[in-house]
């Protein structure tokens, strides 16, 4: 059998929720596969089926080999020591020592088949290397930042994130022919990353991988497997994840084309049947010949009432099978409102120690429109001052716990500082990292897009359906049965469709698929208005170090400058 993973006619869902409907899907030996889509749409779930410790409700799931898997929350009970943690893992290996050695014990006297049998192990063995498992084990904790970690303390000792990275040095401590890993690079630094993406990249069996870091999916995947929540159906995709978001970009354009066709064929049917419809009447002028001209006429009114028949059941064929109209690349249209007066009095006091480096010498008040002044949060975030230009985009980074989520909250007026004070536009946009729990679960999601846009509903369900980000079925869905993705969606529509001269976002690739945050950064490229973000997501690191070298060989001015932060321990330094 050289298949190691065979689904047949798998449907599976919880409730009323179905989540996969007949899917077929055939992963062989030596695959390197990454498994996208939305939040929700079924990505763990289609990961545990492979992994055997979930029954579809129809179909088969067939595994060949040993499979190694890896949740996003590892089920290990924290009463559990780190060393067994690390014995639990490494089991079938020692029960496989200890098979050859009780075999070598007797292979003096041993029979044909002991022998063939001790070789057969040796060789398992040998492929395993278990010689190195214990090496392994080391090197891995200390690759993922545990080194020297006392394997006497218990799991619950340790941090969340330190606990999923023992149990990620665990599932790679013996690695099996089948690795199944749910968002692998969850808690892991930079230096983790990388030493985790060369593993898998050089993991001579299969490797299935549920991750939304673009940069991995890179490195490691040379098919991309999409689960569509839509559809309840998945989609194979060779050459890689470049060769994914090409032919996602193929399938976008096939679809804007015959979606042009129908309607260029609804229209040309239409014009048709009331072209014919308009020549019904007498078209012709009489001659002498009355009864000629009567039997003329009415052969050609019969023939001209069948092209129009025909005509219309044409279009009613077509009005039957409509095409959906694409939804539009994502666009940020900014409203660059500022108020100069109110920013000039924010500005009229000297900033403090750090103002030059983080607002620079230069600062104008009629081109602010972002100032803070020495803002704190105690224990969250350190006396800091900010500010931004209109039109700059500026990425703030740093560790988990570093304050820049607080210093957006502060920045937003979603959470009143301590000490000091912030001058901001009348109107910002803002995306939080975590979004709070909707205060009307019942509210349906057209609804509680609309609420406090102005216009009327009709136009925001238009408005909304073009972005493609939801279909009409979900419009009556309330807000409180959102998935996480859902919610994240919701509300970048909301901040697409705000008008916004002046946006806040934290994280903002967070629960978003992968060609979602492709499109995403292609909008906050055009947009006009000013920026400050958040992020830890790699791929989009590089993408604005990328804009900000391109913005510095073209601008001309002080406008549009794409500024990276670091912060640390609750203080803001330039990166």
């Amino acid at each position: 059998m050289t298949e190691h993973l065979n689904l047949s006619g798998v449907s599976h869902g919880y409730g009323d929720r179905q989540l996969l409907d007949g899917i077929g899907l055939v992963i062989t030996a030596g695959d390197h596969v990454a498994i996208v889509g939305e939040n929700g749409a079924g990505k763990s779930t289609l990961l545990r089926i492979l992994a055997g410790l979930e029954a579809p409700d129809e179909g088969t799931a067939v595994s060949h080999g040993r499979v190694g898997y890896l949740a996003q929350t590892h089920g290990l009970p924290e009463s559990f020591t780190v060393g067994a943690a690390v014995d639990s893992s490494l089991a079938s290996l020692r029960a496989l020592e200890a098979e050859l050695d009780r075999l070598e014990a007797g292979l003096a006297d041993a029979e044909d088949d002991e022998l063939e049998t001790y070789g057969r192990l040796q060789t398992e063995y040998q492929l395993r290397e278990g010689y190195a498992a214990e090496s392994r084990v080391e090197a891995a904790l200390d690759r993922l930042g545990l080194g020297g970690l006392d394997r006497k303390r218990t799991l619950g000792s340790l941090s969340g994130g330190e606990q999923e990275r023992v149990a990620l040095a665990c599932v790679l401590a013996d690695p099996a022919d089948i690795l199944l890993l749910d968002e692998p690079t969850n808690h892991l630094d930079a230096r983790g990353t990388a030493w985790l993406e060369d593993r898998l990249a050089a993991h001579r069996g299969t490797v299935v991988v549920v991750s939304h870091d673009r940069v991995l999916l890179r490195k490691v995947a040379s098919t991309v497997i999409e689960v569509d929540a839509e559809r309840l159906a998945v989609t194979r995709y060779g050459n890689g994840y470049d060769g994914y978001l090409r032919e996602k970009a193929a399938e976008r354009q096939r679809w804007v084309q015959q979606y042009h066709e129908w309607i260029d064929a609804m229209d040309a049917e239409q014009r048709q049947a009331d072209t014919v419809t308009g020549k019904m009447g007498y078209a012709r002028q009489r001659d002498n010949d009355k009864v000629g001209f009567d039997f003329k006429a009415g052969t050609w009114q019969k023939a001209a009432s069948s092209k129009v028949r025909n005509a219309q059941e044409r279009l009613r064929r077509l009005e039957a099978s409509p095409i959906d109209r694409p939804p539009v690349p994502l666009r940020l249209a900014a409203e660059l409102a500022v108020d100069p007066e109110a920013l000039s009095a924010a500005l009229a006091a000297p900033m403090r120690s750090g103002a030059a480096d983080l607002a620079g010498d230069s600062l104008l008040p009629a081109s602010a429109v972002l100032v803070a002044r020495g803002v704190a949060v105690p224990g969250r975030l350190g006396v800091t001052d900010f500010a931004a230009r209109a039109g700059e985009k500026i990425l703030i980074t740093g560790p988990n716990g570093a304050g820049k989520s607080t210093l957006l909250s502060v920045l937003a007026g979603t959470l009143e500082p301590v000490e000091g004070s912030v001058q901001r536009p009348a109107r910002i946009g803002y995306l939080q990292q975590e979004l709070e729990l909707p205060q009307r679960p019942a509210l349906r999601l057209l609804p509680a897009f609309a609420a406090g846009l102005g216009g009327n509903i009709d136009e925001h369900a238009e408005a909304l359906l073009r972005l493609g980000l939801f279909r009409t079925s979900e419009f009556h869905v309330p807000v409180g049965s959102l998935s996480a993705g859902q919610q994240r969606r919701l509300a970048l529509a909301r901040l697409l469709l705000g008008g916004y001269g002046t946006l806040i976002v934290d994280e903002p690739t967070n629960h978003l698929a992968p060609v979602l945050v492709e499109q995403l950064e292609e909008a906050l490229v055009g947009f006009t208005g000013t920026l400050v973000m958040v992020s830890h997501d790699r791929a989009l690191r590089d993408w604005f170090a990328r804009c900000a070298k391109k913005s510095d060989t073209s601008r001309t001015d002080e406008s549009g400058r794409w500024i990276r932060y670091s912060m640390d321990k609750g203080v803001l330094a330039p990166a």
